[in-house]
């Protein structure tokens, strides 16, 4: 049986995200070496799992998903990067040096960081993040549009991902169409699509006008957004973790 979720992430202050996704990022950036940067992926993906224990089977697929197209992404890079030693050759024919085999690896692996931490941003509060940009005083207007937009990729998502359920029990399927078929298929579901987004923008719009959003450039949010005891433990945490990786 599965356990509870812990919901970690929620409880965490928008400011804690954002210095875990930068620090996780910088690594990925700028290491040499695929040691360091794994670490940080094995900790975000833990994270993640233990944020929401009930969706681990979930994560770990699309996990594999995504890290299976990425590796043949990251192939490209033993094929070009023809540096260092050889690693492993054909009939004197050198086809993996250890220069591109490392970019590789380190390609793949800013790529799943860049997965887990998106998935990270995802269960964050989009309030929480309106609170947060509101608090360093970004003007209302840009924060609500920028946290409006966000709310906009997932509906769009499952929108689409409705309307294909729609056309599969209608016994169409887009697996056994042709390359014309797929093309007028597109068509038939974008207009749909287009029309549910400008449905939920315009509602939106429409919502926010009604609060009396946009007559003052700048508008505090009711109720104070601070750091609590569990965002400084994590932010030590992780200054203490990037310590200890500059050393090694």
């Amino acid at each position: 049986m599965i356990a509870n979720d812990l919901k970690i992430l929620e409880k965490l202050h928008f400011l804690s995200i954002v210095t875990l996704g930068i620090t996780a990022s910088l690594w990925a950036i700028f290491a040499t070496h695929y040691f360091i940067p794994l670490i940080w992926l094995f900790l975000l993906s833990g994270l993640v799992v233990i944020h929401r224990k009930s969706e681990f089977r979930m994560f770990i697929k699309r996990f594999l998903q995504i890290g299976g197209t990425l590796v043949i992404l990251s192939l490209l890079q033993i094929i070009f990067r023809r540096s260092g030693d050889v690693i492993f050759s054909v009939k004197g024919i050198n086809l993996v040096y250890a220069k591109g085999l490392m970019e590789a690896i380190l390609l793949w692996i800013r790529f799943m960081i860049l997965f887990v931490m998106a998935t990270i941003f995802s269960f964050t509060s989009l309030f929480n993040l309106t609170r947060f940009l509101n608090s360093i005083y970004i003007p209302l207007n840009i924060s609500l549009l920028f946290s409006t937009t966000l709310k906009l990729i997932p509906f769009i998502y499952f929108e689409a991902k409705r309307i294909l359920w729609f056309q599969h029990y209608r016994g169409i399927s887009f697996r056994k169409l042709s390359l014309k078929g797929k093309v007028i298929a597109l068509k038939k579901l974008l207009y749909p699509l287009l029309m549910r987004s400008i449905n939920y923008i315009s509602f939106s719009g429409l919502a926010l006008e009604l609060r009396g959003y946009g007559i003052h450039e700048y508008r505090p949010l009711p109720g104070r957004y601070s750091l609590k005891r569990l965002d400084y433990g994590f932010i030590i945490v992780v200054m203490i973790l990037n310590i200890i990786f500059l050393r090694l």
